[in-house]
């Protein structure tokens, strides 16, 4: 019988679970009954709780998985990018400094490449709970069934398996107008036309040729796959709030050119323009129409 494997994690760095796992960087993570999160992480359901600077880590053991379960923690939640370090190098930002005082803990999460291309794909003209709500309902339909205790999750469908379902069904499901390029996307994929998990690997600018290579994927869903799953934290995902944000504070003409944006927050922030447009996000989304309800399971 497989054993549920418990650790305990001292953070030496700071990491707030609600904020890092709810600012539109995921759309998996739930709460259950006992207020604790529950997702998916290298297709085994993980619990977490936290309490101050300890986290509580539940999974099944497992001798399948990459990584440990402390390490599979660190990477996701990128332990050692020494945020308080980059929040001092972007903190002199006024307006990032504020966003810094709000969510100290909001940390940029390191995912899986396709769940996040796909995720983001589905983000187009669309929302964080109906986002979530198809994610699922593609992983409840196509994924493996998992289980941990009474928690009952599902696997993000493989490349392999989206490309075979196809658009008609992708549709049915909720996809919408962006069907036909979930599907793409999954053949891209699936046949190695698209090298996606090696593009951790290569340059930012290599990095957005491949992506919006495909149909339906333009520079900001690019800058949101790169940021959030290859490692590329100098993407800066411009969408209609950070462009209100551009707007209202550096008074940014509302029609300015995206590479406008891209370039002006690679010269006033360089590296870490990723972890400044996070906190300028969640600042002014959560300060204009904040999200109020947490999905549970």
């Amino acid at each position: 019988m497989t054993k549920i494997q418990q650790i305990n994690i001292e953070l030496t760095e700071p990491l707030d679970l609600t904020t890092s796992l709810t600012s539109g960087q995921c759309f998996r993570w739930r709460i259950d009954s006992e207020e604790r999160w529950v997702g998916v992480i290298e297709s085994r359901i993980i619990r977490l709780t936290q309490k101050q600077n300890f986290l509580k880590v539940e999974s099944l053991e497992s001798s399948n998985q990459s990584m440990d379960l402390e390490e599979t923690i660190y990477d996701y939640f990128r332990i050692g990018d020494d945020l308080k370090e980059v929040q001092e190098r972007i903190g002199w930002d006024t307006r990032v400094k504020y966003g810094i005082n709000k969510f100290p803990g909001m940390r940029i999460l390191r995912q899986d490449p396709w769940e996040v291309l796909v995720s983001f794909i589905l983000s187009s003209t669309s929302n964080i709970p109906r986002i979530s709500r198809t994610v699922e309902l593609l992983s409840s339909k196509y994924g493996e069934r998992i289980s941990l205790d009474q928690s009952i999750r599902y696997t993000f469908p493989s490349p392999e398996l989206l490309a075979e379902v196809g658009e008609a069904r992708l549709r049915e499901l909720g996809c919408g107008f962006r069907a036909p390029y979930v599907a793409s996307a999954a053949l891209a994929v699936a046949d190695g036309k698209l090298p996606l998990y090696e593009l951790r690997e290569s340059s930012y600018l290599e990095a957005m040729k491949h992506l919006t290579g495909l149909k339906g994927v333009g520079d900001k869903i690019a800058d949101c796959v790169m940021l959030f799953s290859l490692d590329k934290l100098r993407a800066f995902p411009n969408d209609r709030w950070i462009t209100k944000a551009l707007h209202d504070w550096y008074g940014f003409p509302l029609r300015s050119k995206y590479e406008d944006s891209r370039e002006w927050s690679w010269n006033r922030f360089g590296d870490d323009a990723g972890y400044a447009n996070q906190y300028l996000f969640w600042n002014i989304r959560q300060s204009t129409r904040p999200l109020r309800s947490t999905a549970t399971i």
